[in-house]
């Protein structure tokens, strides 16, 4: 019998690796283990309870990989099997690595998102507004996470206010139990007037304790309005779905809950000054009318003339009156701006607000009060001035004699002839008599 001819072991490589290489791509699932990165290249084994291989996710493949692969993670691993014809070993090029019972997951994930739906969780009619100046924020998240850090930061740059962080699992085993009892926590202590709920970004499987039925139902059941802000942006969850508000980063929740403190100064002082037109147009309306008034009672005569220029002093004494009250007041408004501005807000913005809008009262009641006042002066000049009238004399009584056929007024009995005709001036009209004795006045 003739021997089989010898190769070359580089020979035999080859050849296994012509044997190996055209195989389908494969996906196989298993454990991590030994884990490593070299050159921007992942290198693991994927084991079981029997076996183990190689795996190999080259640098250009790392990048896209859709989770974070970490040593005891069961995964599936898919690519195709290569042989290293110098080391005389194989290997499972992997293309894609994700956490073993994805799609499962996401089934189940969708049964319970309709579930949810046909309950009525996510309708925006079960939404709460927020309030618009908190006093205290509630956060449910990790305490040594870059989230609280943020959100911290930015309360203190736009409105600093009390924060209670109730500190709770966000990932892993036990993550959803420990999120839903700090929603919890914070809901039933009547201490928070909102609340955020969230982490940072991370891979799906990070992030996916916020998608378990208990963390959902325990944001739908927050009595006090709730913030989700989970992830990056491009990340939507059931939670995200159940609050009140979804925002797309910690952050920004953190800048959706408060207001700006330099926004709500601004607010103000545009308050100021259009409640300063507002009096003034109002003070511009009420001298018109007086002018007018003024000008119904006619030019007068010797008799009433001193009254109008009486009543032009007390026109301009009420508004300087009224500028003098509205100076004033604008003083004050500015002190206390100024004093609102320089304390804490926290302790002095409510009590400034309240005495602005007292002070604003009282300026309207004091603008009210003198016009009122001069308002009633005038009338009582008014109602001197009727009295002195020659008509009024009449209607009491008096008359007018004149000789008829003249609008000369009668002062004496000199130069009236007997049988003469004149004239009688009453209150309701005027007799025509004629002269039959005459009695000089002794």
């Amino acid at each position: 019998m003739q021997p089989i001819p010898a190769i070359s072991v580089t020979a035999l490589n080859e050849r296994i690796r012509v044997a190996l290489t055209p195989m389908r791509e494969l996906r196989v699932e298993g454990e991590v283990s030994g884990a490593r990165f070299s050159s921007g290249h992942l290198y693991f084994d994927l084991k079981d309870a029997g076996s183990k291989i190689r795996v190999t996710v080259w640098r250009s493949s790392v990048s896209r990989l859709s989770t974070d692969v970490r040593d005891g993670q069961q995964v599936v691993v898919t690519g195709r099997i290569d042989v290293w014809v110098q080391g005389g070993s194989y290997a499972l090029n992997a293309t894609d690595v994700e956490p073993a019972g994805l799609g499962q997951r996401f089934a189940a994930l969708q049964a319970l998102k309709e579930k949810l739906t046909a309950e009525g969780l996510f309708d925006v009619s079960r939404k709460l507004p927020l309030p618009f100046l908190p006093r205290v924020v509630g956060m449910a998240t990790s305490p040594t996470g870059a989230a609280l850090r943020d959100m911290v930061r930015v309360l203190n740059d736009r409105f600093p206010v009390r924060v209670i962080v109730a500190p709770c699992k966000v990932q892993g085993d036990g993550a959803a139990e420990s999120i839903a009892q700090a929603i919890e926590l914070l809901d039933k202590s009547g201490l928070c007037d909102v609340i955020i709920v969230g982490r940072g970004g991370g891979s799906l499987e990070d992030l996916w304790a916020f998608n378990e039925e208990r963390v959902v139902r325990a944001v739908a059941a927050c009595k006090t309005p709730i913030v989700s802000a989970v992830g990056h942006e491009v990340d939507t969850l059931l939670s995200d779905l159940a609050a009140d508000l979804r925002a797309p980063t910690p952050s920004v929740a953190a800048e959706t809950v408060v207001p700006r403190l330099a926004d709500l100064q601004w607010q103000i002082q545009d308050a100021r000054g259009r409640m300063a037109r507002v009096v003034k147009k109002h003070i511009r309306t009420e001298r018109a009318m007086l002018q007018q008034r003024l000008a119904r009672l006619g030019q007068g005569d010797q008799l009433t003339g001193p009254r109008f220029l009486r009543l032009d002093e007390l026109t301009r004494r009420l508004g300087s009156a009224a500028q003098k009250q509205m100076a004033d007041r604008q003083r004050l408004l500015a002190n206390r701006h100024q004093r609102l501005t320089q304390a804490h807000p926290l302790r002095k913005l409510a009590t400034q607000q309240r005495r602005l809008d007292g002070l604003q009262a009282r300026l309207l009641a004091v603008r009210e009060a003198l016009v009122r006042s001069k308002r009633d002066q005038l009338e009582r000049k008014s109602a001197v001035l009727v009295a002195l009238s020659p008509k009024s004399a009449l209607k009491r009584g008096y008359g007018i004699v004149r000789r008829t056929g003249t609008r000369e007024a009668l002062q004496s009995v000199r130069g009236i002839a007997l049988g003469q005709s004149l004239e009688v001036l009453l209150g309701d009209g005027a007799l025509d008599c004629r002269v039959e004795k005459l009695r000089p006045d002794a």
